[in-house]
């Protein structure tokens, strides 16, 4: 595994010693990460469960529940990426990993969406698989990661988009791609240059505050796209300065602090969550606690909730007797989208995964 050999050596050999363990953690998943991510999830699918019901969504920080979510996902992704490129520094192999962890799933996702709306579609099943028609628009467009939210005939009686929506909590996932292609880019000029990441975060964390509303520049829709670059980039600065951040723990607990005085002093609660919840997921995340680590003994089912259940969530609260009461909609919504998780896992996403293990073949590195 690729290191910072120079920093391990000058580090205390306690620091040694805890870098050591945490990445081993990483490698053979001996973390807390499965949890962490199977937490935010879970997260996501109470927060919007509480909007299909037409009930407020606590709010931490401005931000709702399944907002702070997906913060950690992304938090988290840019940390474990970042480590996934210091061990194999091939843009090619690079970039096939992450496809397959994103894209077989999510295409299969699709169909079986597409394919199950055709059940409750106020439509003719003619009308709805109409040749050319929004179905098929559908399909192709998100297996081309150009999201598509709507189906012809279902859930049309929505008052708004989101509520007409089958899917829509996947336009994060276009995100999520675009920040593994700036990963790749960032490893072609030399991740090992980590002042290139650290300048990437400063420029991202301008855009984000030009996209706040009241400035000139404001916009709601690329507000949150920027926040959550902005917690990916957190991610992979914290891997990269890992060690550096392990040897001077307490400069650096008080640099933290003294943002964090100076963000809540200012009145900016945004900043306040970014301060404070990326160092608690990654700190979290990396611990190896003993049945929190085994979170994934049934598979990394995480995914495979965030992209069924917003589905399924529309059909528990629209045909679900016992829609007047929260928790039993909760309670189906739940465990049939871990069913599906857990099919997507085992069915899909495992098997897409297990490919990674002849990369090295198929793109082998080139000859001296």
């Amino acid at each position: 595994m690729s290191s910072h050999v120079d920093d391990v050596i000058a580090a205390p050999m306690e620091t040694a010693i805890v870098r050591g363990t945490v990445l081993t953690n990483i490698c053979a998943h001996r973390n807390n990460f499965d949890a962490v991510r199977l937490l935010a999830a879970l997260l996501v699918l109470c927060s919007h469960q509480l909007f299909f019901l037409g009930r407020s969504q606590p709010e931490i920080g401005g931000h709702t529940l399944g907002e702070l979510a997906v913060m950690m996902f992304f938090v988290i992704s840019g940390y474990l990426v970042a480590e996934s490129w210091y061990r194999d520094p091939h843009v090619v192999r690079f970039l096939l990993r992450r496809f397959l962890r994103l894209w077989p799933a999510l295409a299969v996702a699709t169909l079986v969406i597409a394919l199950a709306s055709a059940l409750v579609t106020s439509l003719s099943l003619h009308d709805y698989f109409r040749g050319g028609g929004v179905t098929w628009l559908f399909v192709v467009h998100n297996l081309q990661l150009r999201i598509v939210y709507g189906l012809p005939g279902v859930f049309a009686d929505g008052a708004s988009a989101a509520r007409s929506a089958v899917n829509g909590s996947w336009w994060t996932i276009p995100v999520e791609m675009k920040c593994y292609l700036g990963l790749a880019l960032l490893g072609l000029i030399g991740l090992r240059r980590r002042w290139f990441s650290v300048i990437a975060l400063a420029a991202v964390s301008v855009l984000y505050v030009q996209s706040l509303p009241g400035h000139p520049k404001g916009n709601a829709a690329h507000n949150l796209r920027f926040l959550y670059i902005g917690f990916f980039l957190t991610g992979v600065c914290a891997r990269q300065f890992f060690t550096n951040i392990l040897t001077h723990r307490v400069a650096w607990s008080g640099a933290a602090l003294a943002l964090l005085v100076g963000a809540v002093v200012a009145g900016r609660t945004d900043a306040v969550t970014w301060i404070v919840l990326a160092p608690l997921v990654l700190i979290a995340g990396s611990l190896s606690v003993p049945g929190v680590r085994a979170a994934g003994r049934f598979g990394d089912l995480s995914y495979g909730i965030y992209v069924y259940a917003y589905f399924v969530q529309q059909l528990s609260i629209r045909y679900w007797p016992g829609v007047r009461f929260p928790a039993a909609t909760l309670a189906v919504s739940m465990i049939a989208t871990a069913a599906l998780a857990w099919c997507s896992w085992h069915a899909v996403e495992a098997p897409a995964l297990g490919l990674k293990r002849h990369l090295r073949r198929w793109f082998p590195d080139r000859a001296a």
